[in-house]
C-alpha cells in the first residue's frame, strides 16, 4: 500500500520535479544530498521509460575528498495529506495491495479504500542552490570508485544527487477501510521505523501500516553533468538539460559508451522509430491468425493493468533465463487467465504443464513481446485504458506528437 499511496502523492503534489519512494525499505537510503542513478531503460514512441537506484551513501564519499559537504539544509512546510481513496485491484498496484492485505476474499476485480492518514508533510531541501554548485564545482568524481564505473559502461545512466526530500514530520499511518463482511478478516500490521532498515512486522485485526516521524514518501534530485576525463562536475539545475559522462570535443559532446556525436533531434527521433521497428518486427512478421489472436489478446490485457504487470515480471524472468513458477500461483491474481497465457505462450513461454517455464536464449519474438508488455506496464492506468479505444488513425497521429 505504501508504494501505491506514495505514487498517488507525487501525482497530486508534482510527477514532473518530484520522484516517488518504491518502498519503504527504499525510503530509508533516500536523504539529502545521497546519491541516485537514473537510468533511461527503453525509449519509446510515447516516452522515456525512467528507473532510479538509490543508494545509502552521500555523494561525497564518490568525490577526490570525503569531507562532507558545507551546504546547509531548510524545512519548510509543505502540506497536510490525509486522503481515502479508492484503488481498484485491476490497477497498477492492485496485485501488490492484495499480497499487502493477504485478504483471501479478494480478487483483482475488486476495490478496496485506503486511508493514508500522513498529516503535515515537510519538504526538507539544499537551502542555497547557487551555493551548493560553487561547492561541488570545487571537487571532483572519484573516476576509480566501483560505483562510478559501472555507471559510466551505460551511456543512459546519469549520476544524480537528491537535494530535497518530503517526509512525514509525526507518525503515520496507512490503513485499508473495510466493509462491514469483511471486517473480520485476517490482517496485518507493519511498523517501520524511520531510518532503521530492521521494521517490525506483527498481526492484529487491523489492516494497516505505521510510518515513523521522517519517513520519505517522495524525492528530488539533479542530474550531474561530469567530465569523464578529469571528474569535474557541474550540477544540471534546468530540465533543458542533462547529466551524464561528457568528453570535451572542439565541434560537440559525446557520452561514455556513445563514440558519436550528438545527433539533431530530427536524426535522433527517426532513429528511435527505426530501432522501434526492428525490436518489433517479430510481432509484425507473425502468420496473421496469429497476429490477430496476440492483437485481441494484448487489447483485452490493456483494460486491466495488473495483468500487465504480472505479466510483465514474467516476461522479464523469462529474458533473463530463471522462469519456472507454478501457474495456479499465477492464475490466483490473475483476471484474464485465457489471454495473458495467449500472449506468454506466443513468446516461447509453455504454459500448458503445471509450471509456467522458459528454457533457453532469449529470442527475438520473446524480446519483442517483453518489449511491449513493458511499456504498457509503465502507462499510467487510465492513459492505458485510453490507447486501447484508440483506432488505427488515431494511433498514427500519437506517433507524430
Amino acid at each position: 500500500m505504501f508504494p501505491a499511496v506514495c505514487h498517488q502523492f507525487v501525482n497530486a503534489m508534482g510527477k514532473d520535479t518530484l520522484i516517488p519512494s518504491s518502498s519503504l525499505e527504499e525510503s530509508t537510503r533516500i536523504s539529502p544530498f545521497n546519491v541516485v542513478a537514473k537510468r533511461r531503460k527503453r525509449r519509446w514512441i510515447f516516452f522515456h521509460k525512467i528507473e532510479y537506484s538509490t543508494y545509502d551513501f552521500p555523494l561525497y564519499d564518490l568525490l577526490n575528498s570525503n569531507a562532507v559537504f558545507e551546504s546547509e539544509l531548510e524545512e519548510t512546510a509543505f502540506c497536510s495529506y490525509n486522503p481515502e481513496s479508492t484503488y481498484s485491484l485491476s490497477g497498477k498496484f492492485g496485485v501488490d495491495i492484495m499480497k499487502d492485505l493477504m485478504d483471501a476474499n479478494l480478487s483483482a476485480s475488486d476495490k478496496v479504500t485506503i486511508s493514508a492518514k500522513l498529516g503535515e508533510v515537510n519538504l526538507v531541501q539544499v537551502a542555497d542552490p547557487d551555493n551548493f554548485m560553487s561547492e561541488l564545482m570545487t571537487r571532483k568524481l572519484n573516476m576509480n570508485h566501483p560505483l562510478v564505473k559501472q555507471i559510466r559502461k551505460s551511456k543512459d545512466t546519469v549520476l544524480c544527487v537528491i537535494r530535497g526530500v518530503i517526509q512525514t514530520t509525526d507518525n503515520a499511518e496507512i490503513k485499508r477501510i473495510q466493509d462491514k463482511d469483511l471486517k473480520e478478516t485476517m490482517s496485518e500490521k507493519v511498523t517501520k521505523e524511520g531510518g532503521n532498515e530492521s521494521g517490525e512486522i506483527s498481526e492484529n485485526k487491523k489492516k494497516d501500516i505505521t510510518l515513523e516521524k521522517g519517513t520519505t514518501l517522495a524525492y528530488k534530485v539533479w542530474e550531474l553533468k561530469i567530465n569523464a576525463e578529469n571528474g569535474s562536475i557541474e550540477p544540471i539545475m534546468t530540465a533543458e538539460l542533462e547529466g551524464g559522462f561528457h568528453h570535451s570535443t572542439m565541434d560537440d559532446i559525446t557520452t561514455d559508451g556513445d563514440e558519436s556525436s550528438t545527433s539533431p533531434t530530427e536524426q535522433e527521433e527517426t532513429s528511435v522509430l527505426q530501432h522501434l521497428e526492428e525490436q518489433l518486427q517479430p510481432l509484425f512478421d507473425l502468420p496473421e491468425a496469429e497476429g490477430q489472436l496476440l492483437k485481441l489478446a494484448l487489447l483485452k490485457l490493456m483494460t486491466c493493468h495488473s495483468d500487465v504487470v504480472l505479466l510483465s515480471k514474467l516476461l522479464i524472468q523469462a529474458e533473463t533465463g530463471n522462469l519456472k513458477e507454478e501457474k495456479e500461483k499465477h492464475n490466483e491474481l490473475i483476471v484474464n487467465k485465457a489471454e495473458t497465457w495467449t500472449v506468454a505462450t506466443s513468446a516461447g513461454i509453455k504454459t500448458e504443464e503445471e509450471n509456467v517455464v522458459y528454457e533457453g536464449e532469449t529470442t527475438p519474438i520473446l524480446a519483442a513481446v517483453a518489449h511491449l508488455v513493458d511499456a504498457m506496464h509503465d502507462v499510467e492506468t487510465q492513459d492505458l485504458e485510453k490507447l486501447c479505444q484508440c483506432n488505427d488513425e488515431q494511433l498514427k497521429a500519437l506517433t507524430k506528437i
